[in-house]
C-alpha cells in the first residue's frame, strides 16, 4: 500500500489552523462529512549528507521510519540524524496511510488516491 510523507511543519500548521485533528496516531484531515483519518508514524525525509562527499548508505531522498533507523542504528535529533561517521540533515514528519474508522488501513484505487492528494494539495495550499 503506497504511503505518503508529510513533514512535521505542514501537519503543525495544519493542526494550528483547524484542518486537522491529531487522535494519538491518527490525523483527521477535514472536517465533517469529508475527512480523511490516516494512520500515522514518525518518520524523517533523508535531504542531504553533511561534511561528506557521497552518501555511504544509500538514503538520500528517501523516507525512514524511526523504527527502520533504530535497525540501522541512527541517531535523530531533530533536522539532525547520525549514522556511524555520516551525519545527515533530514525533514521530520510523519508517513501516513489512509485507514477507516476502526482504524484498518484501507486499499485506495487510483481515483481515490488522486482525491486524496488533492485534497492535501489543497489544504497545503490555503
Amino acid at each position: 500500500m503506497p504511503r505518503l510523507f508529510i513533514a512535521q511543519s505542514l501537519v503543525d500548521v495544519w493542526i494550528s489552523t483547524g484542518q486537522a485533528q491529531l487522535m494519538r496516531d491518527i490525523l483527521r484531515i477535514g472536517g465533517a462529512g469529508s475527512s480523511t483519518d490516516l494512520f500515522i508514524n514518525p518518520a524523517v525525509f533523508f535531504d542531504r549528507v553533511d561534511g561528506a562527499e557521497g552518501d555511504p548508505i544509500d538514503v538520500v531522498g528517501r523516507v525512514k521510519t524511526s523504527q527502520e533507523l533504530a535497525q540501522i542504528g541512527a541517531e535523530h535529533y531533530e533536522t539532525s540524524v547520525l549514522v556511524g561517521d555520516s551525519a545527515y540533515t533530514v525533514i521530520p514528519g510523519i508517513v501516513a496511510a489512509p485507514v477507516d474508522a476502526r482504524g484498518a488501513e484501507i486499499r485506495l484505487d487510483t481515483m481515490s488516491w488522486g482525491r486524496l492528494l488533492r485534497s492535501l494539495e489543497r489544504i497545503a495550499a490555503s
